[in-house]
């Protein structure tokens, strides 16, 4: 039976020995440029084969995450990368950019691409498409059911691997712009500021406060109890979240997951013991765990208002008696320990226990702090503790890492015969190797026997191998030093680990010519004769646009309308359909085909895989910006679909945008000029808690509600780009979530060169 695959992560090569030893099938490291996790450790050429070498020799896999959108002039480099890591034999790649998955599967034979969680897979089509394309391995979003998975799985026999334990993203991956767009720090390239966890509030209509806190900051996932549901549904790889995470984060989950795995397969049920889960919650947990979407999901069980920071393992109260501050708890605290005093509002002060507690009975210590801390708690008075870091812990951890732990199996063959060199093998999982010694001589005194020659041979210490079995012949009467016995042995296991190496390496027998990809940059001039397009959200923005337009004779544009209004209303040649960015299996069911062609519906704008797999075969293609197409291998990769146009990513200055215009050889390049840019879209139904959120700032930012209820939060400052020179032959007006003063206003702004009384940005395209 075919079990399960454990992948952890690995930010740095501590943290890839610990999930190694940790018992993880595979894991996931990051290089020095093109890593989602940007502020990793990372690896350097160097550590990266080592790392892989390291991996291999043990009889592990190890993914190299190239898991950002790359931009035209890291093209080149990017490919070296994946080159230097095919050559390494690197197991697979895990990418985001739909340029470099298209060289990859076109110019590297064999090797194995994981399609990254940030290419937002959520749907059967999506998973078909890139299936077909040849990739091996999705990473579902994190937002998928139970029963989405099974469904998922029934329908394709690519590998499906989940994330089952860490951080929640509120945003489904890849689709997040709120770093981006507000810190020019953006989480498509590995940059995210983590504006999710910072403080909000609710506001109504009316602008009321509703509700404060941290309330768009997920609690982690813990997977633990659903693992034999997941290995039911038919998923491949238990994923680990965790590359900015230490080794004793790494080594205590992954053994903790890997224990349960191997119970699982062994009882065909799991127990989790109380001892396992105080050791998750002790390492890292933001206001206990959640399993996220798997089941029944809603925002009081995802999100932790109180605080978005580690809230460790509860150990206790604390409380003031006679001005002294006193800890009640069973716990054993030791020096290095750091416990956390959190409040009634779950503000917190830490503490580092350093011979500084006192203790009066077996369950109340009193604690001695500084005068600041002290004053601090007293407006506390009371409250709860936690312990967030635990040197105990740690050091069993050291420990564990220090057992000479072992991963593979050999047998050995000796032969010893007078006057002939000695000849033994060395055996492991195919591979075999040789070596000879010195010639046997004639025993004098005392002759070799096979214990001695076992014993010799088991002295296996420091290596990563075991003895399996031992098969020797010995002709009566040699003598053998015991000396060259161990050299052998040394020999033959040096000799080993490097024929089980060198079987992972690669060739690449031909070069890659990068700039087919890319396209030649002088190709295609500049047209200033632009054309236009509007996206709107309801009947009523549609009626005041096309008023507008047949009042100031404008003819010249396309109406982007939503698929859930088409039916109540009269539709035209101009009018192209959209559906949601995010389009589950049950949302996909929703859409009639037919009925949209009924309606003289031509045209479609199509947002992900799965909507392309579902509509590619009825209408005109336009692709959208949610495809992140940020370079012209992507843009190369698109116009194979035979799409007439696809609109650009909005985290593009002038001059890359101009880079991938002059570069289209069929489709027509759209870019967005004006509209509130969706800062993230998630499954939450944020929209009926309120109608803004407002950040520290007091900026407001509009909560919209989608097509299939999903929540988009828009950015307060409108994109606004008055530019003749855009190079692009459509200009897109997004009127999402705008009042109809704001629609008049930008369109007496554009057109009738007026000035615009809205709050606006230029967005990346001046950087």
């Amino acid at each position: 039976m075919k079990k399960v695959e454990l992948l952890s992560p690995a930010g740095g090569f501590e943290e890839l020995v610990a999930a190694v030893k940790a018992g993880a099938d595979s894991v996931y490291v990051g290089a020095r440029e093109f890593s989602a996790r940007a502020y990793a450790k990372n690896f350097s050429e160097d550590e990266l084969r080592k790392a892989i070498d390291f991996c291999h020799e043990r009889g592990k896999k190890i993914y190299l995450a190239i898991n950002t959108l790359i931009y035209n002039d890291e093209m080149h480099k990017a490919v070296n990368l994946v080159e230097f890591a095919y050559k390494e034999g690197i197991d697979a790649v895990i990418v985001q950019d739909l340029g470099l998955l298209f060289i990859i599967l076109k110019e590297f034979p064999g090797m194995p691409v994981h399609a990254s969680t940030q290419m937002t897979v959520h749907n059967c089509a999506q998973v078909k498409f890139l299936e077909n394309l040849g990739v091996k391995r999705v990473i579902l979003s994190r937002e998928l059911s139970i029963d989405e998975i099974k469904n998922i799985r029934q329908q394709s026999s690519i590998e499906l691997e989940v994330f089952v334990h860490g951080a929640l993203c509120v945003s489904y991956s890849g689709q997040c712009l709120f770093s981006s767009i507000l810190f020019k720090r953006s989480g498509n390239r590995g940059q995210c500021a983590q504006v999710c966890r910072l403080y909000y509030k609710f506001l109504d209509k009316k602008k009321k406060e509703i509700d404060e806190g941290f309330l768009l900051s997920p609690k982690d996932i813990c997977l633990l109890e659903n693992i034999d549901k997941l290995i039911k549904a038919g998923v491949d790889s238990f994923k680990i979240e965790g590359r900015l995470k230490d080794q004793y984060y790494v080594y205590t989950v992954s053994s903790i997951y890997r224990k349960y795995i191997d119970m699982y397969y062994e009882k065909g049920k799991i127990t989790i013991e109380s001892a396992d889960r105080q050791k998750l919650l002790l390492v890292f947990n933001r206001g206990n765990f959640c399993s996220g979407y798997l089941e029944n999901a809603d925002i009081d069980r995802i999100i932790f208002k109180p605080a978005p920071n580690n809230t460790g393992l509860f150990i206790g109260k604390f409380y003031f008696e006679n001005e002294k501050l006193f800890l009640q708890t069973s716990y054993n605290l030791s020096n290095g320990d750091v416990i956390s005093f959190r409040n009634k509002n779950f503000e917190e002060i830490l503490l580092e226990i350093n011979n500084n507690i006192i203790k009066k009975d077996d369950k109340r210590f009193e604690v001695k702090v500084d005068f600041e801390r002290k004053k601090k708690l007293k407006e506390f008075s009371q409250g709860q503790v936690f312990i967030v870091r635990s040197k105990e812990h740690e050091k069993e951890i050291e420990k564990e890492l220090k057992i000479d732990k072992k991963f593979r199996k050999v047998d050995f063959k000796v032969w010893i015969e007078k006057g002939k060199r000695i000849k033994a093998l060395a055996l492991c999982d195919g591979f075999e190797v040789e070596e000879e010694g010195e010639v046997a001589q004639h025993a004098k005194e005392k002759e070799v026997t096979s214990e001695a020659v076992i014993s010799s041979f088991s002295k296996l210490g420091g290596t990563i191998f075991e003895m399996g079995d031992f098969d020797v012949h010995i002709e009566d009467g040699c003598f053998v030093k015991v000396s060259e016995l161990n050299r052998l042995r040394k020999l033959l296991i040096e000799k080993l680990s490097q024929r089980i190496i060198s079987s992972y390496k690669k060739e690449l027998n031909q070069d890659i010519e990068i700039s087919r990809y890319l396209g030649d940059c002088c190709v295609r001039s500049f047209d200033r004769n632009h054309r236009f397009s509007f996206m709107v959200d309801s009947i009523w923005q549609l009626e005041k646009l096309k008023k507008w337009c047949e009042a100031h004779n404008l003819s010249n544009y396309e109406i982007y309308v939503p698929y859930n209004v088409i039916f109540d209303m009269k539709t035209d040649d101009n009018m192209v359909v959209y559906l949601d960015r995010i389009t589950h299996d049950e949302d996909l069911k929703r859409v009639e085909v037919e009925k949209i062609k009924e309606k003289g519906i031509k045209k479609v704008l199509v947002r992900n895989f799965g909507q392309y797999e579902i509509l590619k075969h009825h209408f005109e293609i336009y692709f959208d910006f949610s495809l992140n197409t940020i370079n012209s291998a992507s843009l190369r990769f698109l116009e194979q679909l035979n799409c007439k146009r696809i609109c650009l990513s909005v985290e593009l200055s002038k001059t890359r945008i101009a880079e991938i215009y002059t570069s289209a050889q069929k489709s027509e390049i759209e870019i967005i000029i004006f509209g509130r840019i969706p800062l993230m879209i998630n499954r939450l139904k944020f929209f009926e808690r309120g109608e803004y959120l407002q950040d520290r700032k007091g900026e407001l930012l509009k909560l919209i509600k989608t097509q299939s209820d999903k929540n988009e939060v828009l950015n307060p400052a409108f994109l606004y780009i008055h530019d003749k020179d855009v190079p692009a032959d459509v200009l897109r007006f997004d009127f999402t979530g705008a009042t109809e003063n704001e629609m008049i206003k930008v369109l007496e702004g554009y057109f009738d060169e007026k000035e615009i009384d809205l709050k606006i940005t230029k967005g990346y395209y001046l950087s």
